[in-house]
Formats: structure tokens, C-alpha cells, sequence
């Protein structure tokens, strides 16, 4: 009798179970060679469309993550002296509300800048308030270089809205160390802050800007409001926030008034560039003097050493 050769149970190809591990691997491999093609997948496309996941889950793109980089200039050396003059106006621009002169000597790498009291009585025996009623604030600059000896090279003026507007497009805050508690509101604008080193958005910095209510002689609020411009110029002059784009340059300036144009604006570009790339000292000088009367009756009257300081600081030291 011819005996038929059996494999042993259980070993061969077709033994039911021994099928069934051999499909269940292959399953489980194609779904892991498709999980791990669909990780990959979305990782790149996250990656190219938002940056990262947080982005993704905050619903913001590469679009509006990626800070868009001027591109790289060669700063060059640059002496001599930059004046200007800013003002802060009531909404009507009929009222003025602050009076601000910095001065950038970039032979000195130094900045001074002095808040100036609208009651101010120049050459004339008139107050700066009432010169800006004549003939706005034109006619300031033409009384405080005939005052100071000194030339400004332009102006910008703007309501507290256009200088909010106008540093918006720079940034997001100013960080300051508030001195006191600041409790204050009247019909016109509200001031609440705590003491000590915060961010101040550019709402409430321009708001302090108007607040004359410091602990001290009057002469602080001065002070203090020049200490506010030191710490926005300390911020943001940096060469990050000059422009080469003129466009962008006259879009900003639609929120302030000034005598300064484009053209004046790319003709003082390197200037500008020097100034943010270079280390200033920036100092404050407060104004000294004499105060009389209240109200609309109110006067200051500067004292002579204070009026030669502020010359000597906005005017360019002569070569020796």
C-alpha cells in the first residue's frame, strides 16, 4: 500500500490560523505606512501654511506671522543736527494740548528733549497758546527758533487719535516705570495705572502725554512727559522701524500734519538710519522758571540759564 506523505498540523501554508497572522500583519503594515505618510503630509502643509501648529490653532498663517524685513543698508556716518517739533492737539486741531522740541546731535550721538509749557511767553509777551491761536503751529516754530537761536527742520502735529494711529503702525505699546498710582478722569480722557514698570498702549501713552497731575512742583509734569518721549524713542528708534519705502512712509504721515515731505523724507534717510543704528544718550531738560496766574491767565516765564541750555543743547557745537 503507498502511504501518502502529511505535512505536520498546523504547519502548512494554507493551516487557517497561520493565514490569518500573515493577513493581519500585512494589514497592520499598510496602516502604518498610511498613517505615517498622512503625519508627514500635514506636518509640511502645516509648516508651509502656518508656521506651526499654535499657529494653526490661533487661525493665523505664515501670511501674517512672517515679519516682513527691510532689506539690509549699509548704515553711513553721519554729523551734524536734527530739531524738530511736535505738538499734540485737540480734536479740531483749534487747541493746543502739549509742546514737545527733541533735538538729535549725531556728532555727539547725543538727544535732549524738553517739554515746553503752552503758557509760555516768548519775545513777543505772548503765550505759546495764544501764538498757536494766530497762526497754528507754524507760527510756534517760527517764535521758538527766534527765542532759542535755534532752526527746527520740520514739524508734525496731530490730534491724540493721529499720534495713536501714527506709532500703531510701529508697534503695540511703550514700556514705562510708572512712578505713583494714577487715579484721574475728567471730561476728556481717564487715566488709571498702577506703580511700577509696565506696557503702556499707545491709547494711554498719548493720553499721559496730557497728564499734568504728578506728584511734585509743576515743573515734574514736565518733566515726566519728556521722560515718556525718551522711553518711545529708546524703543523704537531702531533700524527696523526706518522705512525705505516712501509709500509707507506717506501713509503713516496721513495721521499727523508736518512740513515734512517725502522728498525731505528720503533726503534725510541716511541721517535717519544713523540715527537708529547708533547708541544715543538721550537726556531730558526741564524748563525752569517763574509761574504767575491761573486759568486763561496763567503765564510761565523761563529763566535765562534754563533758555541758554536749551540753545546750547539744540544748537550744534562749533568745530574746534
Amino acid at each position: 500500500m503507498k502511504i501518502r506523505n502529511k505535512r505536520s498540523a498546523g504547519t502548512g501554508f494554507n493551516d487557517p490560523q497561520k493565514g490569518f497572522d500573515t493577513t493581519s500583519k500585512r494589514i497592520v503594515f499598510a496602516l502604518l505606512v498610511i498613517i505615517v505618510v498622512v503625519m508627514i503630509g500635514t506636518w509640511v502643509y502645516v509648516d508651509y501654511k502656518y508656521g506651526s501648529f499654535t499657529n494653526m490653532f490661533l487661525g493665523e498663517t505664515t501670511e501674517t506671522t512672517t515679519e516682513v524685513t527691510e532689506p539690509e543698508v549699509e548704515v553711513k556716518n553721519v554729523d551734524g543736527m536734527k530739531n524738530l517739533l511736535f505738538a499734540v492737539t485737540s480734536p479740531a486741531q483749534s487747541e493746543i494740548y502739549n509742546l514737545f522740541m527733541a533735538g538729535v546731535n549725531m556728532t555727539d550721538n547725543t538727544v535732549s528733549i524738553v517739554s515746553l509749557p503752552i503758557y509760555m511767553k516768548d519775545f513777543s509777551d505772548r503765550t505759546l497758546e495764544e501764538e498757536f491761536s494766530l497762526g497754528g503751529i507754524s507760527q510756534i516754530e517760527y517764535v521758538l527758533e527766534r527765542t532759542f537761536s535755534i532752526d527746527f527742520d520740520g514739524y508734525l502735529c496731530a490730534t491724540q487719535n493721529g499720534y495713536k494711529f501714527f506709532l500703531t503702525e510701529l508697534g503695540s505699546a511703550v514700556s514705562f516705570d510708572v512712578p505713583e498710582n494714577l487715579q484721574f478722569s475728567t471730561t476728556n480722557y481717564t487715566v488709571s495705572l498702577t506703580k511700577g514698570e509696565q506696557d503702556l498702549s499707545f491709547d494711554t501713552f498719548v493720553k499721559l502725554l496730557r497728564y499734568d497731575g504728578w506728584s511734585g512742583e509743576k515743573a515734574a509734569s514736565y518733566k515726566m512727559q519728556g521722560e515718556l518721549l525718551k522711553a518711545l524713542f529708546e524703543q523704537y528708534a531702531k533700524p527696523k522701524y526706518i522705512t525705505r519705502d516712501v509709500d509707507k512712509f506717506t501713509y503713516r504721515m496721513t495721521h499727523i500734519k508736518s512740513d515734512i515731505s517725502s522728498e525731505d523724507y528720503v533726503n534725510d534717510l541716511d541721517a535717519l538710519e544713523y540715527i537708529a543704528a547708533t547708541k544715543m544718550t538721550v537726556s531730558v531738560i526741564s524748563p525752569a522758571g517763574s509761574y504767575g496766574g491761573s486759568g486763561k491767565a496763567q503765564s510761565f516765564v523761563m529763566d535765562k540759564a534754563c533758555a541758554q541750555a536749551i540753545t546750547a543743547a539744540f544748537t550744534l557745537k562749533p568745530e574746534e
